[in-house]
């Protein structure tokens, strides 16, 4: 199930948010319902109200929800998202919580119970495939540049950046330091080691800034910085570690098998998979396999949709593997098997 059980048929929003009413078509392919706005003098009580994560939208419609009695759901991009960026592709896959968003460690989320939850036989198998697809397409967020095609040292340590504002740090219990953190362990930790440090394509494309400058590279030898528009796969496949702060990036190394270092809370640490440098402040996450994660993360929470929203929903394994293919395609691989 990739949406929340509910009896309620449609959905609203504050008339506020033209831009998720501009993307209305595609948010009721995902939800497979209508969708409306209202006016603060007249609140519909008879829908679930829904916001994008904990952006204006998001955050308006708790404060909505909480004085109308209504439900809310807060959505964001899935973990396959696209092949381009945010701003030049439509997303192929939206996530769905009716708890809280999946990269607030402050408060539970519809994915941290879904996580908990154990697995049958048959999503164990269905969590296996899911992992198979994702090496074989050699998939990530997004889809639309080519693989590292430098020579890699035989012993490194990816280091990720984020960029600056990112929600998933703001709300995944770091700040700025935790980056300079992140690096110094880097160093530390690993004497004789490679430090490649990736930047995001977001500033890559000049639309935010990030963390980390050419400037690391003088603290010291060993530390190099890849500034160049490449895909993240060949990079992560073959690090002896990677370190990330909150970076869907660690998550994406989960699935390859690679040693996580964390330096914040994002979902899929605190489960005893990763080796993370701060504690969730209670006990809501306990041990999970990364096949609980994977099935959880990429299954039962995301809905995958084709670029035609009339498609409708595919919330199968079969639909996850149709999208990973597409969005593949075409995408430069150097033979690094």
């Amino acid at each position: 199930m990739s949406v929340p059980n509910h009896d309620v048929c449609s959905f609203v929003i504050s008339w506020c948010d033209s831009g998720l009413w501009r993307q209305r078509s595609l948010i009721e392919g995902f939800l497979n319902a209508p969708l409306y706005r209202d006016f603060a003098a007249r609140r519909r009580k008879d829908a679930i109200r829904i916001g994008w994560g904990l952006k204006k939208s998001g955050l308006r419609a708790r404060r909505i929800g909480a004085v109308t009695n209504s439900p809310v759901w807060l959505l964001e991009d899935g973990f396959l998202r696209s092949r381009r960026l945010g701003h030049l592709d439509l997303p192929l896959s939206i996530v769905v919580d009716d708890v809280g968003i999946y990269y607030d460690c402050s408060h539970p989320s519809r994915l941290e119970n879904l996580i908990a939850d154990s697995l049958s036989p048959d999503q164990e198998m269905q969590a296996q495939e899911i992992i198979a697809t994702w090496r074989e397409m050699r998939v990530s967020k997004y889809n639309f540049q080519p693989d590292y095609a430098g020579s890699l040292s035989d012993n490194y340590i990816l280091v990720v950046d984020q960029t600056k504002e990112d929600h998933s740090v703001l709300y995944g219990g770091a700040d700025q330091e935790a980056f300079a953190v992140m690096l110094r362990a880097a160093l530390h930790e690993n004497p004789g080691y490679e430090v490649l440090v990736k930047t995001h394509p977001d500033v890559l494309a000049g639309r935010r800034p990030g963390h980390f400058g050419e400037e690391i590279t003088r603290l010291s030898p060993r530390i190099h910085l890849i500034a160049d528009p490449v895909h993240p796969v060949r990079l992560i496949k073959h690090a002896a570690a990677v370190y990330t702060v909150t970076s869907q990036m660690g998550f994406e190394a989960l699935i390859w098998g690679r040693r996580v270092r964390t330096f914040g809370m994002p979902f899929y640490a605190g489960w005893g998979l990763t080796e993370d440098d701060i504690r969730i402040s209670n006990s809501r996450r306990t041990r999970a396999t990364v096949t609980q994660l994977v099935h959880a993360s990429l299954l039962e929470y995301t809905c995958y949709n084709s670029d035609d929203a009339r498609k409708g929903i595919l919330d199968t394994v079969d639909g996850f593997q149709s999208l990973a293919r597409k969005c593949s395609a075409g995408r430069l691989t150097p033979g690094d098997e």
